[in-house]
């Protein structure tokens, strides 16, 4: 059985993208490198990417723009309470909830997460969110390698039959 995630996907610490002032521009243009685009969009063709950032929607959209993914990335609201800087992952409470009112939609039926902070909660809570779930945790300095995504594609081929504590 093949799966059909919600790849949930960090910005920072993942894709990296460098940022290029332009003349005249209020903030600068995002900018991915050839293989970090080629790597979202195998990405794009496993499942339904989600974007869990704390970018500005202006600067996702310019990603969007680069990537010319075929369908649109969701965006995961993230609300970030004080006491969630305290946590091993401070974005898990926001992404418990977002995907709780996802939970009617019936075109996913598993979760990839890809995110520089994942801590052992996040590990916790893969092993019980009643999906099968990947973790997937770059080093900040590297970023998102074909390593990550191989691991994706292997997950979503074999059924989420891939441990969740990568």
């Amino acid at each position: 059985m093949t799966l059909k995630p919600i790849i949930l996907l960090d910005i920072d610490g993942v894709l990296n993208p460098a940022l290029r002032a332009r003349p005249g521009a209020i903030r600068p243009d995002p900018q991915l490198t050839d293989v970090r685009t080629a790597l979202v969009r195998r990405l794009a063709r496993c499942g339904r990417i989600a974007w869990v950032s704390t970018w500005p929607a202006e600067m996702t959209a310019q990603l969007e723009e680069q990537l010319q993914l075929e369908t649109e990335p969701l965006r995961v609201t993230l609300l970030l309470r004080p006491a969630d800087a305290d946590d091993p992952t401070p974005k898990l409470r926001s992404v418990a909830r977002w995907l709780a009112r996802m939970e009617a939609s019936d075109d996913w039926d598993s979760v990839v997460w890809i995110d520089d902070v994942l801590g052992p909660d996040a590990r916790e809570w893969a092993r019980t969110c009643g999906r099968p779930a990947l973790l997937e945790k770059p080093s900040a300095d590297r970023g998102l390698t074909e390593a990550h995504v191989i691991a994706v594609e292997v997950f979503i081929g074999g059924g989420g039959a891939v441990n969740a504590t990568t």
